[in-house]
């Protein structure tokens, strides 16, 4: 029968800081991970947005390019919109509510 083992806190300790040093290289690992997954899914954003873009430009009038335009012209933030010359250029809302204010005073 084998002898129980005797725990030092020496022993103890170097079994704390090799348990820290694996946990520190767990969440290295795990933000790794969740970094390259992040940089993926940019990728894959960029590539299918740059097909899509090209596939409009050479087809316009398309049911794709039709709405394709629809959804950009729709959905593009205001300080986004001038990265797509195509749409339409339109007064600022936040500007336009200022305006009305100082009117009304």
């Amino acid at each position: 029968m084998p002898r129980p083992r005797t725990i030092d806190d020496d022993t103890l300790k170097t079994l704390e800081q090799r348990l820290e040093k694996v946990q520190r290289q767990l969440r290295q690992a795990r933000a790794a991970q969740k970094d390259q997954t992040r940089r993926d899914d940019a990728r894959r954003k960029i590539i299918a947005g740059a097909l899509a873009l090209e596939h409009f430009e050479k087809n316009p009038g398309s049911e794709f390019g039709t709405i394709m335009f629809r959804l950009i012209d729709e959905y593009a933030r205001a300080d986004d919109r001038r990265l797509f010359e195509f749409l339409p250029v339109r007064e600022d809302p936040k500007a336009t509510d200022t305006d009305e204010a100082d009117k009304a005073a």
